[in-house]
């Protein structure tokens, strides 16, 4: 069984900035002088025909679902899934596919991304410009520069607002080892991402995303995948959420909730259209970002 075990990052002091600093979308005149503002967009790219298709076909059957337990396996197979782009119901709650097609992309890029992009709300928003809204790390360890990108960011916290469809949620992306859900080191040109998805105010993990990268004869593809049915409260201190997230949700709530009402309780959170909504966000982001992560990561690369 895949146990998350929080890390320091986890446990440090919640980010002052997530009560200071302001939400918008967009960008404000002060952020123009940011040295990589010349990659901000006003509007985000249109996701890719076959996610289109596909969100005008709807749910795809649920027999094509699987868990975060057989991932690695399924996934470090050669070819293709039956559902590489959809989403389905699975019990407890949803999952989600995304192919995205990457020309002169590389894994080695993805990885530096996610080691880089959260320092900043700025950076964070080139990624999505119409839905992101906020970011901060747990763990600020950008000025370290002994670090591998991928030291960057496994075992560190992401915490975002975003809207996804209609909705603003509130996150907090756990990163860990990809070795740790049963894939192989990736090799070169490739990156697999993981993480524990859940929110940022409470100690509550809610599941998993997967984000393969893979080379292809023009540049990469990314496999994404998100398995939103595996509720958990986790352990951790009063000070690494904000208000009385953590002093509200502790393991002894959890107990009084019972084994079958925290599943319920995460559907519940995600609402009826979160599968759709969520594939349609994944496949805009990754797009968008893709058309110009060549050129910001020749430019950054290097820079904190």
């Amino acid at each position: 069984m895949i146990q998350y075990t929080p890390t320091g990052a986890d446990r440090a002091r919640f980010p002052g900035s997530y009560a200071q600093e302001a939400r918008y979308l967009g960008y404000r005149q002060d952020e123009e002088a940011k040295p990589y503002a010349k990659y901000f967009r006003a509007d985000t790219q249109p996701v890719q025909d076959h996610i289109r298709d596909v969100l005008i076909t709807g749910m795809a059957p649920t027999e094509y679902a699987y868990g975060i337990h057989d991932a690695a396996r399924i996934m470090s197979r050669p070819g293709y899934h039956k559902m590489e782009t959809g989403w389905t119901h699975v019990p407890g709650g949803v999952m989600i596919s995304v192919l995205t097609d990457m020309p002169g992309v590389t894994g080695e890029m993805w990885d530096w991304w996610f080691g880089w992009h959260s320092t900043e709300t700025a950076r964070y928003k080139l990624w999505y410009p119409d839905a992101h809204q906020f970011s901060a790390l747990g763990e600020n360890r950008s000025n370290d520069r002994t670090l591998t990108d991928r030291q960057r960011y496994i075992d560190n916290v992401s915490y975002v607002d975003e809207y996804v469809g209609g909705t603003l949620q509130r996150l907090a992306i756990r990163f860990t080892d990809p070795t740790r859900l049963g894939f192989d080191e990736p090799g070169p040109g490739h990156a697999v991402i993981c993480a524990r998805v859940g929110l940022s105010q409470y100690p509550v993990a809610q599941g998993w995303l997967i984000h393969q990268v893979r080379p292809t004869t023009n540049g990469a593809e990314m496999r994404s995948r998100f398995f939103l049915n595996d509720t958990q409260i986790l352990d951790l201190p009063d000070q690494s959420a904000p208000g009385r997230g953590a002093a509200l949700l502790t393991r002894k709530t959890a107990r009084k909730l019972g084994n079958s009402a925290l599943p319920r309780l995460g559907k519940k959170a995600m609402g009826p259209t979160f599968g759709p909504d969520l594939l349609y966000h994944c496949g805009a982001e990754m797009n968008h970002l893709a058309t110009f992560l060549p050129q910001l990561h020749e430019e950054f690369h290097d820079t904190p």
